[in-house]
């Protein structure tokens, strides 16, 4: 928040289920990262409900979040021929889309049965968000605005990330795949510094990617002493850096993100717990809002006066709606998807993805040409 995110990265989960699967080969088991993917949305969780003070405690959480999707995608990629595209794109979709969809339907049926009054957006944010280009155009031209005029006052803002995520899925697959040194370490070094450099959301998931790639002609670097000393440093370092003023967080975050994924690449053998924890964080970032939203009520309804004790329930209340929705939704997508892939319907499902951001792109750019006359 969707994972993505999230995007939140939700990928390789649950992958003993599926022995199916051809991507679950593609990338060693982490335990570890189970526990890093929901301390993340636990960060965000605790961000967004005001027990982490720091603002831009959230934020780093999610650019994490995005630099262990880059180190995964990445890793995956990196075993990917041409021809195995349309099960990525199947995974993606399957894994992503279900459990986001679902969310964004919640999201738009509460807030038109709960609001008395629509905002003239409210059916632009609903085209953005359908179509994965939340970041790139909701918040425009005011943002303060914008927020007020969303569905119930921005609850869906941290849909952006998720579109962030989906929108490395599309643009990822191209590069590594189509172009004969898409996989060449100094093509993202420049990826990465580009992007780095600019400012804009897609420093940390370059640098995973980076990563992923120097792996692959360096296996283990990071797993020795001299690396896992260096990646401390950059660690400590970066932490310096965002802890200054200006705009010194936006170029340290990066590679804070990156060094801590590295630091929990730690070929560990995952267990039902550790799963269960990796699992219910993506419906944990998408969805802690609607056990936000249900205490929120219930403390309207009995009074509850606001303090640790309403704190703590809050947060409670947020992980019990995760739960349900990882168990009815997410577990599921992750024990029975490889019974309906196929080819036909991974490339449909990657075309698809395509048409909705050259949709969302579209309409966006429309809006803007509107609003300018």
């Amino acid at each position: 928040m969707s994972g993505a995110e999230i995007a939140m990265p939700a990928e390789i989960g649950l992958q003993r289920v599926e022995s199916a699967n051809s991507e679950a080969t593609k990338v060693r088991d982490y335990a570890a990262f189970d526990l890093l993917r929901f301390t993340l949305a636990f960060a965000v969780l605790l961000s967004h409900t005001g027990i982490l003070t720091w603002q831009q405690a959230g934020n780093l959480a999610v650019q994490v979040f995005f630099a262990l999707s880059g180190w995964l995608i990445g890793s995956i990629l990196c075993r990917t021929g041409r021809g195995e595209l349309s099960r990525f794109y199947f995974n993606r979709a399957t894994r992503i889309w279900i459990p986001y969809f679902v969310t964004v339907c919640i999201l738009y049926a509460v807030s038109f049965a709960h609001q008395q009054s629509l905002s003239s957006r409210w059916h632009e944010f609903l085209i953005y968000d359908l179509t994965f280009t939340h970041n790139w155009f909701s918040l425009l031209p005011n943002a303060h605005i914008a927020l007020s005029q969303m569905p119930l006052d921005g609850t869906g803002n941290h849909f952006w990330s998720i579109a962030v995520e989906e929108q490395f899925y599309l643009c990822a697959p191209l590069l590594m795949t189509l172009l004969p040194f898409g996989r060449s370490i100094y093509l993202w070094i420049a990826v990465a510094v580009t992007a780095i450099a600019t400012g804009g959301w897609y420093g940390s998931v370059a640098l995973g990617v980076l990563c992923a790639v120097i792996a692959q002609t360096f296996p283990g670097w990071h797993l020795s002493k001299a690396g896992r000393a260096a990646l401390v440093v950059i660690v400590a370092a970066s932490s310096l850096t965002m802890g200054m003023r200006g705009t010194d967080y936006v170029y340290g975050a990066p590679f804070f993100a990156a060094a801590v994924v590295l630091l929990c690449a730690l070929p560990m053998r995952r267990t039902r717990a550790t799963q269960w924890f990796g699992g219910v964080s993506y419906p944990l970032y998408l969805n802690a809002w609607i056990g936000i939203f249900a205490f929120h009520a219930i403390g309207k309804r009995y009074a509850i006066p606001e303090g640790w004790y309403y704190q703590t329930m809050l947060v409670l209340t947020a992980v019990v709606a995760a739960a349900v929705f990882y168990q009815l939704i997410d577990r599921n997508i992750m024990a029975n998807r490889s019974r309906f892939y196929s080819r036909r319907l991974g490339w449909t499902l990657g075309a698809l993805a395509y048409t909705l951001a050259a949709t969302g792109i579209l309409y966006g750019r429309y809006e803007i040409g509107q609003r300018a006359r």
